[in-house]
């Protein structure tokens, strides 16, 4: 997909009320619009838009992102963030952001040790209780590294009609 640097507009998306629901941006606005019109469950409370353009979609994102952690509109998941007025909640909410993302960061150098490891004779149930990961995830890294299955597989293999169970 090709992403146009050329000029984009900025868009919010107010109900009745004038409430904020939804702040995107777009090089088409009322294609966009239209996208949304059959995807998000809030579009039927929008009444009122407004649209300021940009020279370049580089600026209309940063703008974006700026007016989302400013305005806090309803609907908008990305670059939000709603304080639940409990410090002590707000800190556990942010140590579990936080925690994600460093387990994310470690999921490259999780996936080569598990390649290798897989590759010496370790299980993928095995290398899922160690991670805490589903057995489907190392799997898939078996199956890209070419790693031999140690048993055939038994989820999904219906005996022949007649034969005993």
């Amino acid at each position: 997909m090709t992403i146009h640097q050329g000029r984009t507009a900025l868009y919010r998306l107010y109900n009745a009320e004038g409430k904020l629901l939804y702040i995107g941006i777009s090089q088409n606005p009322d294609v966009r619009w239209g996208q949304h019109s059959t995807t998000k469950p809030w579009w039927g409370d929008v009444e009122e838009r407004k649209v300021e353009w940009h020279e370049t979609r580089p600026l209309a994102a940063a703008a974006e992102v700026a007016s989302i952690e400013a305005e806090q509109p309803l609907w908008n998941s990305n670059h939000a963030t709603r304080p639940t007025g409990d410090p002590d909640a707000d800190a556990l909410y942010e140590d579990h952001r936080r925690n994600l993302e460093e387990a994310r960061a470690l999921l490259p150098a999780v996936r080569e040790q598990a390649a290798a490891d897989l590759k010496a004779g370790a299980t993928v149930s095995q290398l899922a209780k160690l991670t805490g990961l589903t057995p489907e995830y190392f799997r898939r890294i078996a199956r890209a590294e070419g790693v031999e299955r140690l048993r055939p597989p038994t989820v999904g293999k219906l005996k022949p009609e007649g034969e005993p169970s």
